[in-house]
């Protein structure tokens, strides 16, 4: 647990320093949604409703590839990185941690602010409830993958681009399935199926990130 907090405390440290960034995700959100909004003014209440938690969803994806290739920039920059890798023991315990910083830092935000957007737009609470316990079980798994390209990337110094290309494809079956949820609860269909595999989606890369992102990382330090 000492470890966990002192990591914690140290990206939090760090975030507070550039305190602008916390609140990027959020503006970004906030822009996005009202420029949609303008966009398809024209458009019947209902129309709008039934694509506001699309537009929300792909929105928040846009949002969680900002921030991606810095989960170990920081690190890579001053050699932490490399000290800790040549630890032989809890290396994907810290990778485990620097990611759930980075989402926390990042993505909750997005998270909690996302649906009181689309109730503010209109959106009913069912529908919106639904919203949010998709992108609380969606952005972390996009955390996790986000994560593997980072590490894979990171040696090079634009790899903003490099990272958006890697984990783009693998985004699309969390927004099927996130959409595919929300949608339904809109229209009153279960949606259990779809909640199942995204939680599925997240154990499997909960599973996977800490150890590709171990090597990942070893061979881009190489």
């Amino acid at each position: 647990m000492t470890r966990v907090f002192n990591i914690l405390s140290k990206e939090f440290l760090l975030a507070s320093r550039s305190g602008y960034e916390i609140f990027l995700p959020i503006v970004y959100l906030l822009i996005i949604m009202m420029f949609f909004n303008i966009s398809i003014s024209y458009v019947e209440k209902d129309i709008m409703l039934e694509l506001l938690p699309l537009m929300t969803w792909i929105s928040c994806l846009l949002i969680c590839i900002l921030n991606l290739e810095n989960i170990f920039k920081e690190d890579y920059d001053d050699g932490t990185l490399e000290m800790f890798l040549m630890k032989k023991e809890g290396i994907e315990l810290d990778i485990m941690i620097k990611i759930l910083s980075h989402w926390l830092l990042s993505n909750l935000p997005i998270v909690i602010v996302a649906p009181l957007v689309a109730i503010a737009l209109g959106l009913d609470f069912g529908t919106t409830s639904t919203l949010f316990i998709t992108l609380l079980i969606g952005t972390p798994t996009m955390s996790l993958i986000g994560s593997i390209a980072a590490a894979l990337t990171i040696s090079l110094k634009k790899n903003k681009i490099l990272v958006s290309v890697i984990v783009l494809p693998l985004y699309v079956p969390i927004l099927i399935f996130g959409t595919s949820a929300v949608n339904n609860s809109f229209f009153k269909i279960n949606y259990d199926t779809e909640i199942t595999l995204m939680i599925f989606l997240f154990f499997i890369f909960l599973l996977l990130t800490p150890l590709a992102c171990s090597k990942a990382l070893k061979i881009s330090l190489d």
